[in-house]
């Protein structure tokens, strides 16, 4: 997991050349101006998908993993909170290879706060259930996705 501020996405180049794009990418772009739906940045090695959701105050949504792709994820407009496990203790859902997630129970590790300029990467394998209610209320948000092969 990493989370920081978009601002800052240069001190995290080097580790993969399409993370690398993908970076500069969130960077670079006025995500507000972004269609729903998606967009490729780079084929299938780098695109994001852009939508909009509803948090949940519900802690029992589960957690998702991918084993293809890095998930780069950050608010367009709301506030949503991403939590993050390290082990599951039941798969709810088996991993779908044709749509790269699975499903599962595990205990939360950490927390993070994602609103516009934020931004957090989900690793490949990561356990980590995005769309929490930040401040316990439901809130519609608009949400950027970079999907980044490893």
């Amino acid at each position: 997991m990493i989370f920081d501020k978009i601002e800052n996405a240069a001190h995290y180049m080097g580790m993969n050349p399409n993370l690398d794009r993908a970076l500069r990418f969130l960077a670079e772009t006025d995500l507000s101006t972004l269609p729903e739906g998606r967009t490729e940045i780079d084929g299938d090695k780098v695109f994001v998908n852009v939508m909009t959701a509803e948090t949940n105050p519900d802690d029992k949504r589960g957690y998702e993993f991918h084993e293809k792709y890095y998930d780069i994820q950050t608010d367009i407009t709301g506030a949503e909170t991403v939590r993050f496990g390290t082990a599951y203790r039941s798969v709810t859902r088996q991993y779908s290879e044709e749509y790269d997630i699975g499903f599962g129970e595990c205990g939360c590790e950490a927390e993070c706060r994602l609103s516009p300029g934020r931004f957090v990467v989900c690793e490949p394998g990561e356990p980590h259930q995005p769309g929490g209610a930040a401040d316990g209320e439901p809130m519609q948000i608009r949400k950027a996705v970079v999907k980044v092969h490893r």
